[in-house]
């Protein structure tokens, strides 16, 4: 199988869709009362399934529940820093395989720990490399647009990943909300100081 897309159907990451028609795939996206929910379709029983819920509260502790998880746990047991001082995140794939989002020229990057990257000219926000195996070439890459004309889309480079898709867009969602919810502190700061 070659890459694929997984096509959104606006550019929101709180109220959404994902989904690749020729193969079946479709989560949905939804924000009610400051919890983000996260629903694979599943053919074979006909309904949703809940993958994810997370909350990025502004004054307190970032929460996520994963799968069939009933209890709420903070955010850094799922996405976590490799070294206190990086802007990095790891997370443990429902494949059991960690993976790595780090920030890199703007974007997010994210890739198997194992493995030193050298980073392209980033025209999307964000890419996911695998850490087991020594590749340069990126397992999804995000490529965000603007208009509805063009909808944005995850591009999955490397099929194999299907098995943890669920671990990657639970937090595919949160670090792009994080990265943008940054991108406009920073914005609202340049613009109150006229830079």
């Amino acid at each position: 199988m070659m890459s694929f897309q997984l096509l959104f159907s606006n550019n929101s990451v709180r109220n959404t869709a994902i989904y690749c028609q020729d193969l079946g795939i479709r989560y949905e996206i939804s924000k009610h009362d400051g919890v983000v929910s996260v629903y694979r379709w599943d053919a074979s029983i006909s309904r949703n399934l809940r993958v994810g819920e997370f909350k990025l509260p502004f004054f307190s502790k970032d929460m996520v529940k994963l799968g069939g998880e009933t209890e709420w746990r903070r955010l850094d047991t799922f996405l976590y820093r490799s070294s206190w001082l990086s802007s990095s995140r790891s997370f443990v794939g429902n494949n059991g395989k960690e993976y790595r989002w780090k920030v890199k020229n703007g974007g997010v990057v994210v890739s198997l720990p194992s493995v030193d990257l050298e980073y392209p000219p980033l025209t999307a926000k964000v890419q996911l490399h695998s850490v087991s195996h020594k590749t340069r070439t990126p397992l999804v890459t995000f490529h965000r647009h603007y208009r509805k004309k063009h909808p944005s889309y995850l591009e999955v480079h490397d099929p194999s990943i299907l098995h943890t898709l669920d671990s990657i867009i639970v937090s595919f969602l949160i670090m792009e909300r994080k990265r943008r919810d940054e991108e406009a502190e920073n914005a609202a700061v340049d613009g109150a100081t006229g830079a």
